[in-house]
């Protein structure tokens, strides 16, 4: 910093307790800037800007190609001090000096703050203090940006289920099968999602039972794409012997401050991935997957009102899950929906109205066309 400056420092003013910010809020702050002695000024201005940005390099030595790319939603900027073609510019003089501003945000369809493996989306807060023969002075800070809470769509509180079957044909005799059900595909961040298991292992080999819940992230620049994920949860239980039948409910809690779902931004989206298997040693393991739609913590699905009709799970207990004695009777035809095919992509295009429409947007706002799908066949680097 100048040795004419003392401090120059830039503030906004909270909302909420949680200090985040929404589409349509006003974000109102000062600037500060306290000189020792006058300083003249060329110009002297905040801006807010929200941005996304996507970057990664692959190969390397001669092989080596960098893919980027950027989309920008808006750009305020407030002049204290506008730039001026005269010889004798504006000055400051010496003290301590309080300069307000305001702004509001766009009322349109933007993604939410985050930040990725190749990218982030970011809404910035930045002064700029630009004199002559001078360095420009400057300092930014970050806004929390959060979805708007427009109400749930209908369709994230439909049940899913699947099953999914193995015959043994190496290393052991007989077959297995998995079915797995969940009471809804959204579910708000902090809540638990209940999983019900109905594991026949008639085989002559033992299983143990596995599950996640994956964050998938895609970046796109141009019409390359890379992907990565993200563990949220991972665990396996206890083995199911040879020969017996188990039925489980799996209570997955999700983080407070888990990133919602988002497939508003061009270059960049965020998806999640419910994943149940059996884990077969030196076999192709029989899995169930489904997508899950995180909302924000407002956006609430109605509460559970407990198992499907007829989920009686088996002792005895085990950590977390929550056996009962009975027997499962096979739904009636059409009850659970099969909204995933794992024959097929498990994102918007192959489930119709599983996800929301996330360009659902205001009158005058066009973003680009959504980008390629999440294909769980390529590999994620």
């Amino acid at each position: 910093m100048s040795k004419s400056i003392k401090e120059f420092s830039l503030h906004y003013d909270p909302i909420n307790e949680s200090n985040t910010f929404t589409s349509g809020d006003i974000v109102e702050g000062r600037v500060v800037l306290e000189v020792i002695k006058e300083i003249k000024v060329d110009s002297f201005f905040v801006k807010l800007t929200g941005d996304a940005h996507v970057s990664w390099t692959e190969g390397s030595g001669d092989d080596e190609t960098t893919y980027s790319d950027h989309e920008r939603y808006f750009k305020l900027k407030q002049y204290f001090i506008q730039e001026s073609s005269k010889k004798d510019g504006p000055v400051i003089s010496p003290g301590c000096h309080v300069f307000p501003f305001r702004f509001q945000l766009p009322k349109q369809n933007m993604p939410p703050s985050f930040k990725g493996f190749h990218g982030s989306v970011k809404y910035v807060l930045t002064v700029k203090l630009s004199r002559p023969w001078k360095s420009t002075s400057s300092t930014h800070t970050e806004l929390n940006f959060v979805l708007r809470n427009d109400g749930t769509n209908d369709h994230l509180l439909q049940p899913q289920s699947g099953t999914q079957d193995k015959k043994m044909k190496l290393f052991g005799s007989g077959k297995m099968s998995v079915t797995v059900t969940t009471e809804k595909t959204g579910y708000m961040q902090g809540e638990t999602i209940k999983v019900f298991v109905d594991i026949d292992n008639s085989s002559s080999r033992d299983v143990k039972l596995k599950y996640s819940l994956k964050q998938l992230q895609t970046f796109i620049a141009g019409k390359s794409t890379n992907r990565g994920h993200k563990d949220i949860v991972k665990e396996t239980r206890d083995r199911i012997p040879s020969g017996e039948k188990s039925k489980f409910i799996v209570d997955m809690a999700l983080p407070h401050d888990l990133t919602v779902t988002f497939e508003n931004c061009r270059i960049l989206k965020v998806q999640y991935e419910l994943k149940v298997y059996l884990d077969v040693s030196f076999a192709s393991d029989p899995e169930v997957r489904f997508p899950v739609v995180i909302l924000p913590a407002e956006q609430q699905c109605p509460p559970w009102q407990g198992p499907p009709g007829g989920f009686q799970p088996y002792p005895p207990p085990q950590p977390n899950l929550v056996p009962y004695p009975g027997e499962l009777p096979p739904p009636p035809a059409g009850l659970y929906p099969n909204l995933y095919d794992p024959t097929v992509l498990p994102f918007p295009g192959t489930a119709a109205g599983v996800y929301p429409n996330p360009h659902a947007i205001q009158p005058g706002f066009h973003p680009d066309p959504s980008a390629p799908v999440y294909d769980p066949n390529q590999s994620t680097i």
